[in-house]
């Protein structure tokens, strides 16, 4: 996998090549070719284009350079993130600069770290992203993947590492439109504050008011950790973090090898939060904004469900955002088997089935992308018969719109190929099965 690396900063580049070479190293790999190659770009011009045509699953962005503008090239990154939906992994040089990444909103950052960091952090990121790497992949182009997918992650007791873990599923689910923004905040939130219970009061054994002293000292948590670590015992135990992916909802176990502790008491809907405090909202937190809140008897596992909306697509391409969208009712024919074939459709909201003859042979969600582009291509006449099953929105594409786009911005040309040919490869791995 080729790994832009975005900066002027000869360092930060020579910092990552070491960072792989070192995750190669630990993985017995010095033989054989390197998993992650990364490639130097320091030009704002040229990594926008790289983006656009390329279409990597994962980016280094630098923030702290002098001679390019990091925030500028993400705020062109998110002006059209139908394309350019690459986790992003941060990097900066101060703590001014890592609040306001921290405060950039409806990005694919999945980890900030500062350039210091790189050495010791960044293999461990790249080993995570590895072993996970399908849920990366392009949410149209990977549609295979929207059907149930299953991982689970294993954690050490680095609690900084965690926000990554929450990221790339919080970053999938909304890539995937099972979730809004305002969700995808939610589940990268509660995930993290769970991960982070899992290791500091389940296998560190850390209490509430142990903790509270600890912060009140103004060292951050990890350093409590490893000295709790320095115990053989503690030390050996794992985070088990389990996920279950459907079109529907989505499901999340995270076992400790703790003592567990009695998990009644806080999840009584009557109990008190101290919402100034500087710890102690996640159990609180989670059972208010997942659907499903379930711990084991001992309370060292906790289950999580999170419920999706599966007819709404978070992001339109900007290319065809001046087009006329059709708002449709339920019942609502789109188009008729043997009619002349004049738009293509972008999928914006809504569930539509297909019909030929009269049979039905698929169904169509936001998760597809398109509608009516073979025949469109074609310039044939219609194949099958649409019919919105739900309420929904569809944006229409004419031959001279589609054209003018790829004029204008070529790059959808090369996504909708990519498309296309996915699908081909699909229903020739269907054919042979």
């Amino acid at each position: 996998m080729k790994l832009p690396v975005i900066t002027t900063d000869r360092a930060i580049v020579d910092a990552v090549q070491g960072a792989v070479q070192a995750l190669h190293h630990t993985n017995g790999e010095s033989g054989r070719e390197l998993v992650f190659e990364p490639l130097s770009i320091d030009n704002a011009e040229q990594a926008i284009e790289y983006i656009n045509y390329e279409m990597p699953q994962l980016v280094m962005l630098s923030f702290s350079d002098a001679c390019l503008d990091g925030f500028d090239v993400m705020a062109r990154i998110v002006a059209d993130p139908w394309l350019n939906n690459a986790g992003i992994v941060a990097v900066y040089n101060d703590s001014a600069t890592g609040e306001r990444i921290n405060g950039l909103e409806n990005t694919n950052i999945l980890y900030s770290l500062r350039i210091a960091e790189i050495p010791a952090q960044l293999p461990k990121v790249l080993a995570v992203i590895r072993r996970n790497s399908q849920i990366l992949f392009h949410r149209a182009i990977q549609k295979d993947l929207i059907s149930d997918i299953t991982g689970e992650f294993v954690l050490d007791l680095d609690l900084l590492i965690i926000p990554l873990y929450a990221n790339l599923i919080a970053n999938y689910l909304f890539n995937i439109g099972f979730v809004d923004h305002a969700r995808r905040h939610h589940v990268s939130l509660i995930l993290t504050e769970m991960l982070a219970n899992a290791i500091e009061h389940g296998n560190c054994a850390i209490s509430y008011h142990e903790k509270g002293s600890h912060l009140e000292t103004g060292e951050p948590m990890q350093r409590l950790v490893e000295q709790k670590a320095q115990d053989p015992a503690i030390a050996a135990r794992k985070v088990y973090f389990s996920y279950e992916i459907h079109h529907s909802h989505s499901r999340y176990v995270i076992r400790d090898e703790g003592q567990g502790f009695d998990w009644r008491q806080y999840v009584d809907p009557d109990r008190e939060i101290d919402f100034l405090a500087s710890h102690g909202r996640g159990i609180w937190m989670t059972l208010k904004q997942a659907a499903k809140v379930e711990f084991n008897e001992p309370g060292n596992q906790v289950a999580i469900e999170f419920a999706h909306n599966l007819n709404t697509s978070n992001v339109l391409p900007s290319a065809f955002k001046g087009n006329q969208i059709i708002v449709v009712e339920p019942e609502q024919v789109i188009f008729r088997q043997g009619e002349e074939s004049d738009y293509l459709y972008v999928v914006a909201d809504g569930e539509y089935r297909v019909e030929i003859d009269g049979q039905r042979v698929a169904t169509v969600t936001p998760a597809d992308l398109l509608m009516g582009e073979m025949s469109f291509l074609l310039q044939d006449v219609r194949s099958a018969t649409v019919i919105a099953n739900t309420p929904g929105r569809l944006i229409t594409i004419s031959q001279q719109s589609f054209v003018d786009s790829i004029k204008h911005q070529p790059y959808y040309g090369l996504f909708i190929a990519k498309l296309l040919a996915q699908r081909l490869l699909r229903s020739n791995r269907n054919i042979i099965d």
